[in-house]
């Protein structure tokens, strides 16, 4: 039986083998990786899908409020409408896994 890792990458880890395949240092390849991040989130602000070809599309999407409850009290609680961020893996991706 095969063992699944789950450990979670970060950005150092990103910057990291980044300087090394490009030969670059991790601090320039940290502050590339901070402004990628950086130019995502202002175009998900401004209302635009971030299309990663072979990997996927961030976008923006509104929530209707909705009626919920307190699962302690049972008490019905209004939850308002929202903006959340969605991610759709794409085929190369999901064929990858």
């Amino acid at each position: 039986m095969t063992k699944v890792l789950n450990r979670t990458v970060g950005i150092a880890d990103l910057a990291s083998r980044l300087a090394e395949e490009q030969d670059i240092s991790k601090v320039k390849a940290r502050i590339i990786l901070d402004r990628v991040r950086d130019k995502m989130v202002a175009e998900l602000t401004a209302g635009h899908r971030v299309n990663f070809f072979g990997l996927g599309v961030l976008e923006v999407r509104d929530t209707k409020p909705k009626i919920g409850r307190n699962p302690k009290t049972g008490q019905q609680i209004a939850i308002p409408a929202r903006k959340k961020v969605i991610f759709k893996a794409s085929k190369h991706l999901k064929e990858s896994i």
